[in-house]
């Protein structure tokens, strides 16, 4: 696709600066219609007394940069910023590891590739079995506390946010611009964006926008729906922008 396509993208702020980066390289338009709002949980209890026994704990794993923005900011507002330096900090990416050492955090990116279980294996090799602390979201269960548990290693999945849907306002406003001007292609980034997405935009004909998929899983979901997939990525923000 050429500069100046508009392409509709419905991923949350947090989740999605690569893409906006990427396809701004590309000088696309894109509509970015956030379906999917991260908020800080209301009921900080939790919270409060897993940051008073931080001594307990081994390692903090950050799975996602997300996970260890809600993180930061949590410890930076209880002023525990001290103690978190103290333990072992271990991300999945570069861009996570960076956050949190310009957070004043010293961590260790485990593997380039982003893979959750090379994260463990790094673990095993440092023998850093003790406690660990998992921040994260109580929208839905990631993957790393499931492969800690299967080796016994002690793991406290602390909830720092929620996941809620746009402000009726904001999506009145989305279905305004996107009744004034369709756009020429459609990014569906997870299956939860398909069931979102078809429920907040009724009206857009799928049939005549070029529909692009983050992976088969998701392929599979715009089929169930009857909606037929022009393009498929293997599940990178970067394999979306090339096919655009």
């Amino acid at each position: 696709m050429t500069s100046g396509t508009t392409v509709l993208l419905t991923a949350a702020k947090e989740d999605s600066e690569e893409i906006r980066q990427l396809l701004k390289e590309k000088k696309m338009e894109v509509f970015h219609f956030p379906l999917e709002i991260y908020v800080p949980v209301k009921n900080k209890t939790d919270i409060e007394e897993t940051f008073s026994q931080f001594s307990e704990f081994k390692n903090i794993v950050h799975g996602s940069i997300r996970n260890a923005r809600f993180f930061i900011r949590e410890v930076e507002s209880m002023g525990k910023i001290e103690e978190v330096r103290k333990i072992l900090n271990l991300t999945l990416d570069e861009d996570t590891a960076t956050y949190l050492e310009e957070s004043g955090v010293p961590a260790v990116c485990t593997y380039a590739g982003n893979k959750s279980i090379n994260l463990v294996e790094f673990m095993l090799r440092l023998r850093r079995m003790g406690a660990t602390l998992y921040p994260c979201g109580s929208h839905h269960k990631e993957e790393i506390p499931g492969f800690l548990e299967e080796l016994d290693i002690p793991v406290k999945e602390l909830e720092l946010f929620d996941l809620e849907g746009p402000e009726e306002a904001d999506l009145k406003s989305y279905r305004q611009k996107l009744a004034e001007k369709q756009p020429e292609a459609v990014l569906f980034h997870s299956r939860r964006s398909v069931t979102r997405t078809l429920a907040a935009f009724p009206e857009l004909d799928y049939e005549s926008v070029r529909v692009i998929s983050a992976d088969k899983g998701i392929s599979k979901k715009l089929s169930e729906n009857g909606i037929e997939v022009d393009d498929e990525a293997d599940g990178s923000w970067v394999s979306l922008a090339e096919l655009l």
